[in-house]
């Protein structure tokens, strides 16, 4: 998912987009079988939702 938001960042930036995937990021980090990695990454895509949101 990183991979193609670093591709396509206007995806964050459209409206359906961003606030579909701002409400599922907390269920995706509450995952006990995600890794560490993962778990950066969702992260990172969180910060930059809020980037393109100020």
């Amino acid at each position: 998912m990183w991979s193609l938001l670093q591709v396509r960042p206007n995806l964050l930036r459209s409206g359906a987009a961003g606030r579909a995937l701002r409400d599922r990021l907390p269920v995706m980090l509450d995952s006990r079988e995600l890794s560490a990695r993962g778990r950066r990454e969702l992260e990172n895509i969180r910060y930059a939702i809020r980037l393109a949101e100020a």
